[in-house]
């Protein structure tokens, strides 16, 4: 399997499966003639997935056929192979087909012909070179089937638990040569394909984790169990070590996929760390690690919506509006992190200008921007602008709050071509269920790190942004696309919004931030695209 969106086969499936349900007759007749055929989904819930979200061309899974009656076995460990890895499964030998009377199906991946009891499936997780071999997934949800019943889909479900490592290096140097290992865990067991209960079995041991080429991302396939304390994992490079004390602990829950981003200094021959803190996080949400937080003048900040979702599975979740890392210092947020669809541009709300202070930080630890800045030349200018929260006008007034302010650039940035490219974003929206938007302010770069300021009504200063920025993220035809802008904090006689393109990636190396860290197909070959979108 490989990962990719499973967006566009869900899609296809419903439609496949809603032609079943129109045809029965005809397909009842390909059953007869070609025997069974099998269309299939793998759950592709963001915390309930070990290792991957789709098909890869050539996969084979095994296929037990038992009587719905009595549960005998009436065809044992059937290889199906998707050819095109779109989920449509064929027999790859001999089909089934229905008898006389209803029957039950359970399917599993990685398809082994050693298996011959659907009750004792062998693990072995010792070897994590090739994650998708070890990827135990199974389907049990096609029972009572026979000829006259609609098909349905195969509906797989992971077994295990997936850890990613998320490395990143902070002092310039590669991470190429690294090894993470985790001791004390069990990688033996069995399987009950039927039940989806796992024994573990043997003894404890230590194992490599699997890096990935550029050393950006480390994954191990774990076995759920017990812990006797938090799990641990050990970095080495060049001869160095350090051990990572994560926050897994009680038991490894089977299905569930934990994700630790990890920033690593390597310098002068020492190892050292910087994870991510606790903090509230969705999609759109850059990383911030234990060290920031740490800070006094730092705060990370969520506003919500004042409304909850309806629908049966978020049912009365609070909605968030945005977040923000704000420095009381500056007076400024460096970023602010937003979703943005129709649900929140469309309403009845309008423009508010209901300028204010937040009210989740102390007002002498904000600027007073209750009127225009006394320098000239300076706008309030948004992060998250307020055309983008227009649903209610309690959901825009917050977009007034004086932590989504900084001083920028008026009539030839703000009110021109950085107006230009909100607009763009707005559009972008509506071609994708969401848009994650990080606009962010830095007062600094990697060349200049003077800080410039101007002042307040109160005559408190002001940090004053050398540059913004926007990364933005997508979701199209089961796909993620990224892609990014940095314009200066000057006035610009050009309305081509477009001058200032460039990757994630790059901005990622010029502000020091992690975009995405939670979302792990948006992978660093989609953070490095540069394509302007339509």
């Amino acid at each position: 399997m490989k990962m990719k969106s499973l967006l566009g086969i869900v899609l296809s499936l419903s439609i496949l499966q809603s032609c079943q349900n129109d045809e029965t007759n005809i397909i009842q007749n390909e059953v007869n003639n070609k025997g069974i055929t099998f269309s299939s989904i793998i759950d592709d819930a963001q915390n309930s997935r070990a290792y991957d979200t789709s098909w890869e061309a050539n996969d084979v899974i095994g296929v037990f056929m038992l009587a719905n009656s009595d549960k005998n076995v009436l065809d044992t460990n059937i290889p199906y192979v998707t050819s095109k890895g779109d989920g449509y499964f064929v027999s790859q030998n001999s089909p089934i087909y229905y008898p006389d009377g209803a029957v039950d199906f359970i399917a599993y991946y990685p398809y082994s012909e050693a298996i011959s009891e659907h009750t004792n499936y062998p693990i072995d997780l010792s070897n994590q070179t090739a994650q998708s071999a070890i990827d135990l997934m199974t389907a049990v949800n096609l029972t009572n089937r026979e000829l006259a019943s609609p098909q349905g889909n195969l509906q797989f479900k992971h077994l295990l638990a997936k850890l990613v490592l998320n490395l990143k290096s902070t002092s310039g140097s590669s991470l190429k040569g690294i090894k993470a290992s985790i001791s004390g865990l069990k990688v033996k067991g069995t399987a009950n394909l039927s039940d989806g209960s796992i024994t573990p079995s043997g003894e404890a041991t230590d194992f490599s984790l699997y890096i990935n080429e550029e050393a950006t991302q480390a994954e191990a396939i774990l076995l759920p169990q017990a812990l006797s304390g938090n799990l641990k994992i050990k970095l080495e490079l060049n001869g160095q070590s350090k051990e990572i004390n994560t926050e897994i602990s009680g038991s490894i829950e089977k299905g569930y996929k934990y994700i630790y981003n990890v920033n690593v200094n390597y310098q002068g021959g020492e190892i050292t760390t910087d994870p991510q803190a606790k903090y509230t996080r969705w999609t759109e949400t850059p990383l911030i690690t234990e060290s920031q937080l740490a800070q006094s003048n730092i705060k990370y900040i969520t506003h919500y919506t004042g409304e909850t979702y309806e629908d049966s599975r978020l049912k009365n979740i609070p909605i968030r509006n945005y977040s923000l890392l704000y420095d009381t210092d500056l007076k400024i947020a460096y970023w602010v992190a937003y979703p943005l669809c129709n649900w929140y541009i469309n309403g009845s709300g309008k423009r508010t200008d209901a300028w204010d202070y937040d009210p989740q930080v102390s007002k002498s630890l904000q600027a007073n921007l209750s009127s225009s800045y006394p320098a000239k030349n300076y706008d309030r200018g948004h992060q998250l602008p307020s055309g983008d929260r227009l649903r209610s006008n309690a959901i825009n007034a917050q977009t007034f709050y004086y932590t989504n302010m900084t001083p920028q650039t008026d009539k030839k940035l703000n009110q021109t071509i950085w107006a230009d490219l909100e607009d763009a974003v707005r559009g972008w929206s509506s071609g994708t269920d969401t848009l994650y938007v990080v606009t962010g302010a830095m007062p600094t770069t990697s060349t200049d790190r003077t800080i410039q300021y101007t002042t307040d009504r109160d005559g408190k200063k002001i940090a004053v942004p050398k540059y913004y920025f926007k990364v933005l993220a997508r979701k199209v035809n089961g796909q993620y696309q990224t892609v990014g802008y940095k314009l200066n904090n000057v006035s610009y006689n050009d309305r081509d919004f477009n001058i200032g393109l460039v990757s994630v990636k790059e901005l990622e190396e010029m502000t020091g931030f992690t975009f995405f860290p939670d979302q792990p197909e948006i992978t660093e070959s989609i953070k490095s695209q540069k394509t302007p979108w339509q």
